[in-house]
């Protein structure tokens, strides 16, 4: 039986443990609590990159193979975490309105878009300027729930404290004199402070959020538009996110819900109550493409992180492919390997 240490309770770090320990696996899983990547990432996943109309990386390949593992983490928990979310894209310009409607009937593409009727150029008429498009397949996920059910299995041991660097030898994984088979980090920004694994410069990146009540919205569509505006219930709405680059702090600004209120104004003339207001920080990566490997020097370190914005969408196919990279050496897909990051 291997035995894994994994540094990050967040979506990666749940994810990659849970697949291993379904592979017969020991792992232990080092966790601060604070995986204030979730806060903006609401759960949410959308097949589809606004302004061009383009389909997300590899969405063919991570959407279904999502819905399988949410589906089946499911039924062994007895908890209801994947749910379908009804998604309306005000277009923001001529441009962007004739993408849609060329690409909607394609084969490529009509799996995701649902063709623009009649109710979609009047609907919401104050941020209807250039139309609206209802977005096939997106979800929400219940991230509290999914990471209770993937941390919640026999040969997955939690421990709640902070992974000190400085007790690890890199060389035999040998922490607290405890041996490792393999020792990896998914930690989100913090990797920005990890003595092996900082050359791969993630870029902490803000986002704020607001939870408001007003009137003149959907409620049962999430409408979208600058912002998102998700509907959860009683009128109230969450609002997100904003992005700021190069900035690790979680503390709430006036800027940020300025700039939040100023984007729900393309949706809504109606006056707006803010109820709450949360910051957290997303690992961005240069190319925006997730980093997964195993350490140029020290090969008993491994790295699973920078899913970005789409964790939710991206983790469970990447974490499937990342076990089998560490248990049986198969490659990994070429977009996300370290050998593309200069050391």
């Amino acid at each position: 039986m291997k035995n894994f240490l994994i540094v990050g309770g967040g979506i990666a770090g749940c994810s990659l443990a849970y697949q291993l320990a379904q592979k017969g696996c020991q792992i232990t899983v080092f966790d601060t609590g604070n995986n204030v990547s979730t806060k903006v990432a609401g759960g949410v996943m959308i097949p589809l990159v606004f302004r061009r109309m383009t389909k997300s990386w590899r969405v063919d390949d991570f959407l279904p193979y999502a819905k399988q593992f949410y589906g089946e983490l499911e039924a062994t928990s007895n908890q209801k975490i994947l749910y379908p979310m009804a998604l309306r894209r005000f277009f923001s310009s001529n441009q962007e309105r004739n993408y849609w409607l060329t690409r909607q009937n394609t084969p490529e593409f009509s799996t995701y878009m649902n063709e623009v009727n009649e109710e979609d150029e009047t609907c919401f008429p104050y941020a209807n300027k250039f139309g609206s498009g209802r977005v096939k397949e997106c979800y929400r996920v219940d991230a509290e729930w999914m990471t209770t059910a993937l941390l919640n299995h026999t040969q997955i041991t939690v421990v709640n404290q902070r992974f000190d660097y400085s007790a690890l030898d890199a060389t035999t994984a040998i922490y607290q004199q405890k041996t490792y088979d393999c020792v990896v980090f998914c930690e989100g920004y913090e990797s920005i402070s990890n003595p092996w694994f900082s050359y791969l410069n993630i870029d902490p990146t803000k986002g704020e959020v607001l939870t408001v009540k007003t009137t003149g919205l959907s409620n049962t569509e999430v409408l979208n538009r600058k912002c998102s505006a998700a509907p959860i219930g009683n009128s109230m709405y969450k609002i997100g996110a904003t992005y700021e680059w190069h900035t690790a702090n979680t503390t709430v600004s006036e800027k940020g819900k300025n700039e939040l209120l100023e984007h729900l104004a393309c949706l809504t003339d109606q006056p707006v109550e803010v109820l709450d207001q949360v910051a957290g920080i997303r690992p961005t990566t240069v190319d925006r493409r997730p980093l997964m490997g195993l350490h140029p020097e020290f090969n008993k370190l491994a790295v699973f992180n920078g899913l970005g914005a789409k964790g939710f969408l991206l983790a469970p196919l990447l974490s499937k492919e990342m076990c089998a990279y560490l248990l049986e050496g198969k490659d990994l897909d070429k977009e996300c390997v370290l050998q593309r990051i200069k050391v």
